[in-house]
């Protein structure tokens, strides 16, 4: 009986200590998860903090570009853009003023940005008075005084700034490294030891009370709820390493896809109970519309959303219907399991809709997840919201901002992979060079100021006249290009001929005066009979548009020997000058 008493007073002790062992272990992980979810916002600001800063840098670039364009050109659509441009301005400086609030040094340093940013505006203003009340030379005069020094602070509080958040970066990355190896220490320790604490206890207690059917249960049943707090422990530690690593795997995606599918993924592995769809939303922003599935939808719903008709949409936040009933978003089909549970969540970024992430099952234990999923999406839409601004900085580096063509380099890229796409189908590819007539006399006689117009007059037919397909860009000087797939030289003739020929109507303006009309030289080039590489075709091309050139001018050329509209084609001569 004592022995007994004993082995109950001792069976006690080990189960009062196994239980604080994982109350410890479960307060621990719970208490570190916390730290590293409040790691992962903290993270996710500074992003955000670095995003604004990187936008506003661009806005104010792109702004400063429309006044550039507009003094130069005298477009009154760059004044638009301008306007519009600057209007934007101070909500991003609000939005940053509102991110770095908890932090004092950066809200000082958000305060002196303000007012640098303000300065640089109000000298753009200054500039555009001059030059509506004084002209062009009264606004450049302006642009010099203090404008490089203004714009050199912009560029040096913007990096301040950033540096700043990047430090803070490394401080919470290391912060959240410590975190997850003390997560996994306290797993692989604590739990090992408590089982050994549990497999004591249930051996002691076998072996003293084997006639005591009523103490043998109880003990089982407490090494079962034990046994599940174990298995909720991994699992959640499971779910924790998974979430950090698709957060770092998200980072290192180079374009939407890949990060959509990476989600896709995710979200099957963490709950293969549920179907899902995830909706992108229309640059009208008119309506989202389905961009990949996966699963079964236990309640399917619409390929194409517009905004009011999801309550995730119209409220910002995710919105969950349970297997009891709810009110389910009007993009569900009718028809559904009645008893299926289902979830919106809105993918947005900065204060922009991005898409829709929406997920059913036949039931609605998925919803357990809900905190997962919000996650997984919350990092989605920063992903997605990093990876659009990386495309439209892209766009922005491959443009000629004069004449808004393609520049050089990507005629260079896109005549390499069309011409690439054409010999795998056996279609032709043809290429005209362009050149303007005289540009140089004409540039001497009204300035850089009216060439530029002329350019960019130009592009802008280049771009209205040429078919969806082509290719224009800008080759250099006065010198453009057309790239033409699956085009032969009858099409590329033409087209040459209606470029002349509108060039020959082209009416531009320059400072309240319309400039004389110019005319149009051009050489065309066609694979495979002309050359099978972009040099080639570009050689045969300049070839052509040389003879052009020495035939007359305001004409067209093939590498043809034989004659073409507009002319006779002629033996090639030394090399040509520029006009």
């Amino acid at each position: 009986m004592e022995k007994t008493r004993q082995a109950l007073v001792r069976g006690r002790i080990g189960l009062v200590l196994a239980g604080i062992l994982f109350v410890g272990i479960a307060v621990g992980v719970a208490l570190l998860a916390r730290k590293l979810v409040t790691d992962a916002q903290w993270t996710a600001r500074s992003h955000e903090v670095i995003n604004q800063l990187d936008s506003l840098d661009a806005e104010l670039s792109g702004t400063e570009s429309d006044q550039r364009g507009y003094l130069l050109t005298g477009n009154p659509g760059y004044l638009v853009d301008y306007r519009m441009g600057r209007a934007a301005i101070p909500s991003g400086l609000d939005r940053l003023d509102a991110l770095v609030a908890d932090n004092p040094t950066q809200r000082n340093a958000a305060r002196q940005y303000r007012l640098i940013v303000g300065t640089r505006l109000v000298q753009m203003e200054r500039t555009l008075r001059e030059y509506d009340t004084s002209g062009l030379n009264a606004a450049l005069g302006s642009i010099a005084n203090g404008v490089f020094d203004t714009s050199t602070q912009v560029r040096q509080a913007k990096i301040r700034m950033s540096d700043e958040e990047r430090a803070l970066l490394a401080t919470r990355a290391d912060s959240s490294r410590r975190s997850a190896d003390a997560v996994l220490a306290l797993a692989m320790l604590g739990i090992p030891m408590g089982l050994l604490v549990l497999l004591l206890v249930y051996r002691m207690l076998v072996q003293e009370m084997r006639r005591r059917g009523n103490a043998e249960a109880k003990t089982a049943s407490a090494n079962a709820r034990m046994q599940a707090s174990i298995e909720r422990l991994e699992t959640n530690s499971t779910q924790l390493r998974s979430l950090t690593q698709f957060g770092s795997m998200l980072q290192s995606c180079t374009r939407p896809e890949e990060a959509i599918e990476l989600t896709r993924k995710m979200l099957h592995q963490l709950v293969p109970e549920a179907g899902g769809t995830l909706y992108r939303m229309r640059h009208s922003m008119d309506h989202a519309e389905a961009m990949l599935d996966w699963g079964t939808q236990a309640a399917p719903s619409q390929a194409n959303i517009a905004p009011d008709m999801c309550w995730a949409l119209r409220r910002g936040q995710s919105h969950a219907v349970h297997n009891d009933g709810g009110a389910r978003c009007a993009h569900v089909l009718p028809g559904h399991d009645p008893n299926a549970g289902s979830v919106c969540v809105p993918l947005s970024a900065q204060g922009v809709q991005l898409g829709l992430l929406y997920l059913s099952a036949p039931g609605d234990s998925f919803l357990a997840q809900r905190p997962i999923i919000d996650a997984v999406a919350e990092q989605l839409s920063m992903a997605l919201s990093n990876l659009y601004l990386q495309e439209r900085l892209r766009l922005q580096s491959i443009r000629e901002p004069l004449t808004g063509l393609f520049n050089r380099r990507y005629l260079e890229e896109s005549a390499e992979r069309e011409l690439a796409r054409c010999k795998r189908r056996a279609m032709p590819l043809s290429l005209l060079m362009l050149d303007i007539d005289h540009f140089k006399p004409f540039n001497d006689v009204h300035g850089h100021g009216g060439g530029d117009a002329l350019l960019a007059g130009f592009g802008a037919l280049l771009q209205r006249i040429s078919r969806t397909e082509d290719i224009a860009c800008r080759y250099g000087g006065e010198e453009f290009t057309l790239i033409m797939p699956e085009a032969g030289e009858d099409v590329a003739v033409r087209q040459a001929e209606r470029i002349r020929a509108a060039v020959e109507e082209l009416h531009v303006a320059h400072l309240g005066h319309e400039l004389p009309k110019v005319t149009v030289s051009i050489g065309t080039a066609t694979y495979p009979r002309d050359g099978d590489t972009p040099q080639a075709l570009l050689r045969a091309a300049d070839e052509a548009l040389y003879r052009a050139k020495r035939s007359g001018r305001n004409r067209l050329e093939t590498p043809s020997p034989s004659p073409v509209p507009g002319g006779e084609a002629v033996s090639p001569p030394p090399p040509r000058s520029a006009n």
